[in-house]
């Protein structure tokens, strides 16, 4: 009875965990990418041409987005950001649903020179993170998984300074369905166990 219980206690907290919208944060790469499935398109942003635009549009597989700023946008080869200082560049995912999304965040003075100066990061789900990069790549790197889509993703940094990103990463986590069959499994084995070890 108490192992019947205990399988009936992890099916509830499977389809739990599948019926409520998480968002996860991640500080490194290499853990953000070991939760996104295989096909994720990362872009780096190494043709500067669209510096001046308003928006610019990026896509790999079946992912698609737009980058804007009001001011329009800056890019060095290596970099996309603002072309303007305190203004927020915003990504507007308008292809096959995003559920990952990462990237480096930093900001520049305006001869692109590194400024150690806070980042927020706003999904449209409303979870927000506010963090200071030590370098391009030191600690400017932050990743996020969602049980839903998200829809845009706005860079904004502290007033004289360009918000700028590299290396975006966008794809896909499984979906809370898997989740919810995984947990259903989990719990029909541990049952199983529980038989067996009545009977035997």
């Amino acid at each position: 009875m108490k192992l019947a219980q205990i399988a009936f206690a992890v099916a509830a907290l499977a389809v739990s965990a599948a019926a409520s919208a998480q968002t996860t944060t991640y500080t490194t790469s290499a853990a953000f990418m070991a939760n996104v499935l295989p096909g994720s398109y990362t872009e780096g942003f190494g043709d500067p041409s669209f510096s001046g635009d308003l928006s610019a549009n990026f896509s790999g597989g079946a992912f698609a987005y737009t980058v804007s700023a009001p001011g329009g946008l800056y890019g060095n080869g290596i970099l996309i950001g603002t072309n303007l200082p305190a203004e927020t560049l915003t990504i507007t995912f308008t292809g096959a649903p995003v559920t990952a999304v990462g990237g480096n965040f930093w900001a520049t003075n305006i001869s692109d020179v590194f400024q150690p100066t806070p980042i927020t990061l706003t999904l449209s789900n409303g979870t927000t993170t506010t963090f200071t990069p030590t370098s391009e790549t030191v600690g400017s790197f932050r990743g996020f998984t969602s049980t839903f889509a998200i829809a845009s993703l706005r860079i904004a940094s502290t007033a004289a300074v360009y918000a700028g990103m590299d290396n975006l990463t966008v794809g896909v986590v499984p979906e809370p369905g898997t989740w919810l069959l995984m947990g259903l499994g989990i719990g029909a084995l541990v049952l199983r166990q529980s038989r067996s070890a009545v009977q035997a």
